[in-house]
């Protein structure tokens, strides 16, 4: 079984590999078949990782042309009872987007839920 950090990380890989068999594969490594995907504000429930490739794929789409773009987790990834979490931020180029990440674990070890939270900001330690 993955560690919750190599969970994270091959889950903020998929949300920025462009090249959909390979983002599949990203995700296949860290969730689970039936993989729950709620994002705040907005009111679909995305379900299984086709679905969830297939999300990221659309989010990529409205990525502004010649800017990089990555995702970088912003506090240590956190875990017990089969639960986790961990803060990130997107990065634009100059433009910032920060969120915290909440995680059911399934039988497998992988990520059966995930519950995505928008932050006003960095964490307090990393405001710094």
């Amino acid at each position: 079984m993955s560690t919750p950090e190599e969970l994270a990380a091959s889950y903020a890989a998929a949300w920025t590999e462009r090249d959909e068999v390979k983002r599949r594969v990203l995700l296949e490594s860290c969730c689970g078949r039936g993989v729950r995907f709620l994002q705040q504000g907005s009111e679909h429930e995305v379900v299984g990782v086709d679905a969830l490739s297939a999300t990221i794929g659309e989010f990529q789409a409205g990525w502004p042309d010649g800017v990089d773009v990555r995702v970088e987790l912003t506090t240590p990834v956190e875990s017990h009872h089969g639960f986790g979490r961990g803060g990130f931020v997107w990065i634009f180029g100059d433009d910032r987007g920060y969120g915290t990440d909440f995680v059911e674990l399934g039988e497998d070890g992988k990520m059966k839920t995930i519950v995505v939270f928008g932050d006003p900001g960095p964490p307090p330690a990393a405001a710094s």
